[in-house]
């Protein structure tokens, strides 16, 4: 009887834990994002406002690269100041042909088209990329992903502080997923609260841009981590640069339906691995990196590889000690259930299982190079 109890004690100290924690960490987020970013602002580019080279990975992308290229050709920003290079990697549908059809008739776009023969990975392909880019600033984009007419142009506006070295914008989810949509309102507001306070700790490959002297401090994109669009970001704010996420410099992203849960547990996978990464750098040379940064990355990260064990291992003593007839441990798991009916509980429930799932699947695949899904 007394382990029973000894049981059900330590799974409510786990599961609280678990849920105190972030709330912290958010009531810490809500009181940054009522302040500004401290940076200046240039709202007005100069005549020659900075060359942009924007780089698009591609492959099998038939179906989107036509919007793509005329979303990229309608920015409000001077057609002879950005050049597109896309990279394909071994398509075996009509995304080549497409691309070369579009040319034919925007000639006053300067586009690369460079093929791999094989797909090896996202990151292996933006290096390619960049050993043909010309421009100051290097600008990553899905294929699937739209831009507002502002976006390149305000990006490049925040790039002009010499403090900022990276900028990534902020997601509209198009889906009619309700978890995703109040996923998504949450993290929208995490991403911009940490710019805020000093940069986001994660980016989004809808557009991400960095300065392209950083990117060649850091010797290009990481091959070996996921998320090559964060840990860039990362790498660079760790050297003293801010990599925000500004609230003017959106885009809308496709939420895939058919597949969607792999897509979850691929994209949870590669932020699992870039913030072990992170924490690493973090425990041997956390002096150099700026301590507002250290602040948010040791808690994203806590909160990505941490908190979702202590929410599993809590929840398996409270059941443990309800097996062995616990009637608080049934009436703890009874008010859970219920709790499944709200629809922020469900989602944040949700989120901790993809996390779990998608560091045990890191043990024998890395998803580095993934099945193409569809949205």
């Amino acid at each position: 009887m007394l382990l029973t109890r000894l049981i059900n004690v330590l799974g409510v100290i786990l599961i609280s834990i678990h849920f105190i924690a972030p709330s912290i960490y958010y009531v810490m987020a809500m009181r940054w994002l009522r302040s500004d970013y401290g940076l200046r602002r240039i709202t007005e580019l100069d005549v020659d406002p900075s060359f942009v080279s924007i780089i698009i990975p591609t492959y099998n992308e038939a179906r989107v690269i036509i919007q793509k290229l005329n979303n990229i050709y309608s920015q409000d920003y001077p057609r002879n100041r950005f050049e597109v290079i896309i990279v394909d990697s071994g398509s075996t549908d009509e995304t080549i042909e497409l691309i070369h059809e579009w040319v034919k008739n925007h000639k006053d776009v300067n586009v690369q088209v460079i093929r791999e023969s094989a797909r090896m990975g996202k990151a292996h392909a933006l290096n390619t990329a960049l050993r043909y880019a010309k421009g100051d600033i290097i600008m990553i984009t899905d294929a699937d992903s739209i831009w507002m007419s502002d976006s390149l142009k305000n990006a490049v506006s925040w790039l002009m502080n010499d403090n900022v070295g990276a900028v990534s914008c902020n997601k509209v989810p198009r889906t009619d997923k309700d978890i995703e949509t109040e996923y998504r309102g949450y993290y929208g507001l995490l991403r911009v609260a940490e710019s805020k306070r000093f940069s986001s700790a994660i980016f989004h490959g809808e557009l991400a841009a960095y300065k392209r002297e950083l990117l060649e401090k850091i010797g290009g994109f990481p091959t070996d981590v996921g998320a090559d669009d964060s840990h860039t970001a990362g790498l660079i704010s760790m050297m003293g640069y801010r990599a925000i996420i500004p609230e003017d410099v959106r885009c809308i992203e496709y939420v895939p339906s058919k597949g969607y849960w792999s897509w979850r547990v691929r994209r949870a996978q590669h932020l699992i691995q870039h913030f072990s990464r992170i924490l690493r750098y973090m425990i041997f040379n956390g002096r150099s990196i700026p301590r507002e940064y250290r602040q948010i990355m040791l808690y994203e990260s806590y909160l990505h590889l941490i908190n979702p064990w202590l929410f599993a291992a809590g929840l398996a003593l409270i059941v443990i000690s309800a097996l062995h007839g616990s009637l608080i441990s049934m009436a703890l798991l009874l008010v859970g259930l219920a709790l499944l009916a709200i629809r922020f509980f469900r989602t944040w429930v949700v989120t901790q299982v993809i996390l779990i799932v998608a560091a045990i699947r890191n043990l024998w695949n890395k998803e580095l190079v993934w099945k193409k899904i569809e949205k």
